[in-house]
């Protein structure tokens, strides 16, 4: 065994005896051997560690002791950091499920939060439920949690007669830091319990403030750890049978099978401890869930989805910024890639090379059906304590056309309760005919936290030429300012009031030639009480020029949501208001009408292994006066979306789970551009994922749709019901990870 110096032993057992105060540096001992969860059930072995004690609220008392008696006890060895928690609480009354990995947000749950470069900006954050089910994420500041983040650690959990026990088991070749002689690192312990509404650290971390890292305590490892080398490889293997609409080599529409095996392969490469390269080839794009819904029918621009592949996730937070210019669901079939993160003192760096075969498929002429080449780097440096500037460019280009963007950034702390962001921005597109377009985006944003009262003004300027086609900008052409401000009065003594208050939130849009193209005003007040209930009203008040017309409109907006239950949460909300139909039918113009939204979600565990999430959509329009032979009150167009999800988890690393996700357009033709549309798609998987890297799959998916295949003449025919299967597919995926 690794002889131990003196200092170090004294040390260890000066930190077993005494607990640590938030004002003081913690030094976390060595361990003799990595700790034991049954050891902790009913009480503390001698050699537990350092001990974190006298957590305080954030949430919903600012700086008030934690309801329930919490204990964090930390330790290291050459390889690992140790940290297990004993919490305290009436196991009937504790929220949680036996889940997959990143799958434990509701739950009762304990984080550590580490910032292993002392930058006061970013942190590492592990999170454990009390099964032992484990996430974890990279924070940011001005950015936040970045839960695409993955690496390799253990944890477990367990219930006990007095509350329950994590575990954490973390190597250090899954951090990131500098090497020295000694670890100097940020540091901050969480314990969330949501009946309660409760998030309580050790340090204490104040909402007062604007700024969640520069609160974090300061740890001290007194020896020389090495981040130790880090080599992963992820082969892949997948293998698809499946049948779809398409056309015969006589261009009839008809059912086509098809199947085809796949092999990929995945890589990792850590150099001087702080910096990941990720290589890909034929990247592992097979697991991809259906989007959740939203409401997309008669929206006027653009709207985003979540990513979900896996290579775009990891550190995608390094491309992060308020005006987004890297959207990966841009790439939509690429072969390979690589990919840059890292640090490397005061300074962050990301890049990423990749082709895209889809991209052609965009353009005309002689570039179409020609393969994209993409590229982006971003670099980010450190100023004083808690600011930075940086620089990001991208590069899309397809045989002779290209689309390069360049901006300039910055996050600027003014005090502790302000902060500025801006961002500068040039375009520079060449398309086909050797046709070229520059253009430029400017952004400001102030924003101020604390407690009671928020506000976040900004402001955008963007030329009508400007185009970023790797980004995600839905609208040029324009100036805008946007508000949103609040101030929460809070009920420290209320039985089961926590903050109410009210809040506003505006806008308004011009051209570039100064003309106003729309405004909204929101007035509303929100209530928070306890067990995550909220409820919340908003007035609206709008204006939109649109097909050369003014609209004026009103409405308002209702929303309940809550967790009183531990086995049921949800939300449910009902918007009605005016609007306008920006899709009328052939020979209509734009027309004013009422529109009714209803939403509901809610996600249903009546035991710890099964889990249903249900998400409902009601988007319906209707006339406001007789129009094109159709009276006041006709229907303009109804639209349903469905989505239902039932996960059963046998363990927290085998589980099953159904999908039915259905979508719904019934609509006037004569009043409505889009025509009745229907889709039911239906998901089936069973998975083992023991850890990131390392899965198997085997799922089967149908959809429906209302068509049907006409023989003669041969074309496809829009029909009332789902009437015809247009797509099945049976796949099985297996990858397994290497790591050196």
């Amino acid at each position: 065994m690794r002889r131990v110096t003196l200092c170090t032993t004294l040390l260890a057992l000066l930190g077993s005896a005494f607990p640590a105060l938030a004002d003081d540096v913690l030094n976390i001992p060595r361990a003799e051997h990595a700790p034991r969860l049954q050891d902790y059930i009913g009480g503390v072995p001698a050699d537990a560690g350092v001990e974190v004690k006298d957590f305080r609220q954030n949430k919903p008392g600012d700086g008030v002791p934690s309801s329930l008696e919490t204990r964090a006890y930390l330790s290291y060895d050459d390889h690992h950091l140790y940290v297990v928690f004993v919490c305290k609480d009436d196991p009937k009354q504790v929220r949680a499920r036996i889940a997959r990995r990143d799958a434990v947000f509701g739950d009762d749950g304990v984080q550590l939060m580490l910032d292993t470069y002392r930058d006061k900006q970013r942190a590492f954050v592990f999170t454990v439920n009390p099964y032992g089910a484990q996430m974890d994420s990279r924070y940011t500041e001005g950015l936040g949690y970045d839960f695409n983040f993955d690496t390799q650690w253990v944890s477990d959990g367990r219930l006990t007669d007095d509350g329950y026990v994590a575990v954490m088991q973390i190597p250090f070749k899954s951090l990131r830091f500098e090497r020295g002689d000694m670890q100097n690192w940020g540091i901050a312990i969480n314990r969330i319990i949501p009946r309660t509404n409760e998030f309580v650290y050790w340090p204490y971390i104040t909402e007062r403030k604007e700024g969640f890292v520069q609160q974090f305590a300061a740890a001290r490892i007194e020896d020389e750890i090495q981040p130790s080398r880090n080599i992963q490889l992820i082969p892949h293997v997948t293998y698809r049978d499946a049948e779809t609409l398409g056309v015969d080599s006589a261009g009839k529409p008809s059912m086509r099978g098809h199947r085809r095996s796949e092999v990929g392969v995945d890589a990792k490469f850590v150099v001087k401890d702080s910096i990941a390269v990720d290589l890909t080839v034929n990247p592992d794009f097979s697991e991809v869930e259906t989007d959740e819904p939203q409401v997309i029918v008669n929206e006027r621009f653009e709207q985003s989805f979540v990513e979900k592949r896996p290579f775009f996730l990891e550190n995608s937070g390094i491309f992060g910024l308020p005006v987004s210019l890297f959207y990966s669901r841009r790439v939509v079939n690429p072969q390979y890639g690589a990919r840059v993160t890292g640090r490397l003192g005061r300074w962050a760096l990301g890049g990423l090379l990749m082709d895209d075969e889809s991209a052609g498929l965009l353009l005309s002429g002689k570039d179409y059906g020609k393969t994209g080449k993409i590229g982006v780097a971003r670099l980010q440096r450190d100023v004083g304590e808690q600011s930075n500037v940086g620089f990001l460019a991208s590069d899309r280009s397809v045989g002779d056309q290209y689309n390069r963007v360049f901006g300039l950034d910055s996050r600027m702390k003014l005090n502790d309760n302000w902060l500025l962001n801006a961002q500068a921005i040039k375009s520079k597109s060449r398309e086909e005919g050797d046709f070229r377009r520059d253009g430029d985006l400017l952004f400001a944003q102030a924003i101020r936290g604390g407690r009671d009262f928020t506000f976040d003004g900004q402001y955008i300027d963007i030329s009508d030429d400007f185009e970023a086609e790797l980004g995600f900008v839905p609208r040029v052409g324009i100036k805008q300012l946007y508000q949103k401000s609040g101030y929460l009065k809070q009920f420290p003594d209320a039985p089961w009031l926590v903050n109410m208050g009210p809040t506003l939130t505006a806008y308004r849009t011009w051209d570039q030639k100064g003309d106003t193209q729309d405004w909204s005003m929101e007035p509303g007040f929100v209530v928070n009480g306890l067990r995550l209930t909220k409820i919340e009203g908003n007035l609206i008040r709008g204006y939109e020029y649109f097909g050369g017309r003014d609209f004026y409109m009103d409405g308002f907006k209702l929303g309940v949501s809550s967790e009183w239950f531990k086995w049921l949460g949800g939300e449910v909300s009902y918007t009605q208001r005016e609007t306008v139909n920006h899709l009328p039918a052939p020979g209509l113009d734009p027309f004013l009408a009422d529109e009714r939204l209803f939403k509901l979600k809610f996600t249903l565990s009546p035991f710890a292994q099964l889990r249903i999430d249900q998400s409902f959509i009601w988007d319906e329009l209707r006339t406001r006066h007789s129009i094109a032979g159709r009276d006041s009150d006709s229907k303009v167009f109804r639209s349903t979306q469905s989505f239902t999800k039932i996960k059963y988890q046998f363990s927290r690393f085998w589980a099953a789970h159904v999908i039915f996700d259905y979508k719904a357009l019934d609509s006037d033709t004569n009043l409505f551009l889009i025509p009745r549309d229907k889709k039911l798609v239906t998901d089936l998987l069973v998975s083992y994922s023991p850890n990131p890297g390392t899965a198997f799959y085997l799922g089967y998916t149908d959809q429906q749709q209302n068509l049907r295949i006409n023989e003669n003449p041969a074309f496809v025919v829009r029909t009332r019901d789902l009437d015809l299967h247009s797509g099945k597919q049976l796949f099985m995926k297996f990858s397994y990870l290497f790591n050196f």
